[in-house]
């Protein structure tokens, strides 16, 4: 399997060069991208382990999220003075709620751009600007009659960050940044019907929270690219 992704990267990498032997000099360095990154996520906010959520006789225990790395993946355009994205990310957090504990599972997908505060210059700091659509998988999340259930938390969110690009040959870029990411949550499905996310408890019988989920990140990125 090592050598199976050894043999992809090697490929895209020649393929890269090759792309980029073609290029126009004064355009090295732009076009079309993939890129790979690790991401920190550690979230604040309502994923604390206090809050019930009731549909009928089922309930939705909202966790606290422990600090976990996450996987990217991109698709995007780069330019002299700009970047567009298209960026999936993947995360398995250890999670706890009431009486059970296991993993939740955070994945987003988020459009995100990137404006150059340099240009013409290997070096590039940038300012970030994004949406994102995420969902948060959390096994035992939902219990009715006793039997306990996955639940899906979906939501909406925005994320602002800044960071450095720095483009160390014609083909490929290495990134670092910080990214915030600012969601809230308005749906949540289990075993069944799912429902909005109006009517949250502090504890199951305890008294009314707000009407949705509020929580954010604020975490490193880091990042590999090839252009073509």
């Amino acid at each position: 399997m090592k050598s199976s992704w050894t043999s992809i990267i090697v490929s895209l990498v020649t393929l890269a060069s090759a792309s980029a032997a073609a290029q126009d000099p004064k355009r090295a360095g732009e076009g079309f991208f993939i890129t790979v990154s690790d991401q920190s996520l550690a979230f604040k906010g309502d994923f604390d382990s206090r809050l019930v959520l009731w549909h009928f006789d089922k309930a939705f225990f909202v966790p606290e999220l422990k600090h976990a790395t996450a996987f990217g993946f991109s698709l995007g355009i780069k330019r002299s003075s700009w970047l567009w994205e298209l960026i999936y990310v993947n995360s398995r957090h250890p999670s706890a709620s009431e009486d059970r504990e296991g993993s939740s599972f955070y994945r987003s997908v988020e459009i995100d751009g990137r404006s150059f505060l340099v240009k013409d210059f290997p070096l590039k700091p940038y300012i970030l600007v994004g949406i994102s659509v995420p969902w948060l998988t959390v096994d035992q999340g939902a219990e009715m009659y006793g039997v306990k259930y996955r639940a899906t938390y979906i939501g909406l969110g925005l994320n602002f960050g800044g960071g450095i690009i720095m483009d160390i040959a014609p083909f490929l870029f290495v990134s670092g940044g910080v990214v915030y990411r600012a969601l809230g949550y308005f749906y949540v499905s289990g075993e069944g019907k799912g429902r909005d996310i109006n009517d949250l408890r502090v504890g199951q019988d305890g008294p009314a929270w707000k009407s949705w989920l509020k929580t954010s990140s604020l975490g490193l990125s880091f990042g590999l690219g090839l252009v073509f």
